[in-house]
């Protein structure tokens, strides 16, 4: 069948969240990294007068997401699912941060402890949830579907996250 405008504004509004959810991750990474440049501008805390204050910022952006969730979902009845969904992709996004956080301790690189696995690890959680997971769960949920009942779709949506992130580190290294 054919969406309803109301169902596309919703498709939308669920879109917006997770872009600042999104932005919420990169402001606190690069801050986190000691970055210099996000996407060819310097990253948000290194523009003048702004500083740590994008730390504030950050949180900003992710408390904007239940506000505009609730503001449009509220009387759905996958809203409550919603929320945990975007509470579990942002728990699962803090761990990815947290793993790539101990390994690369300032003045301790050590690319022994790098591995496979543990790059796997760091990508599935910092990355392939809320690249790719999220947006699809959010539709299963707006469509009604149990997300139980979809854990090939996510087994799935996480490979391709791991291996997107793969190609983007590769062409960051290799590419013209």
């Amino acid at each position: 069948r054919q969406l309803t405008d109301d169902e596309v504004c919703l498709a939308c509004v669920l879109g917006w969240c997770i872009e600042w959810l999104q932005a919420y991750f990169l402001v606190l990474d690069d801050i986190m990294d000691n970055s210099h440049t996000r996407r060819g501008q310097p990253c948000w805390f290194r523009v003048p007068k702004v500083g740590m204050i994008a730390a504030n910022d950050g949180v900003i952006l992710r408390n904007q997401i239940p506000r505009i969730l609730k503001n449009h979902f509220k009387g759905k009845p996958y809203y409550v699912d919603l929320l945990d969904l975007f509470n579990e992709v942002e728990f699962q996004t803090a761990s990815g941060q947290m793993i790539d956080l101990i390994t690369t301790i300032e003045g301790e690189k050590d690319l022994s402890k790098y591995s496979l696995p543990l790059h796997r690890r760091i990508v599935q959680y910092k990355t392939a949830y809320y690249s790719f997971y999220l947006p699809v769960a959010c539709a299963l949920l707006m469509a009604g579907e149990n997300l139980d009942n979809h854990t090939s779709v996510k087994d799935i949506l996480v490979q391709m996250g791991i291996y997107f992130q793969v190609q983007d580190d590769y062409l960051d290294c290799f590419g013209d």
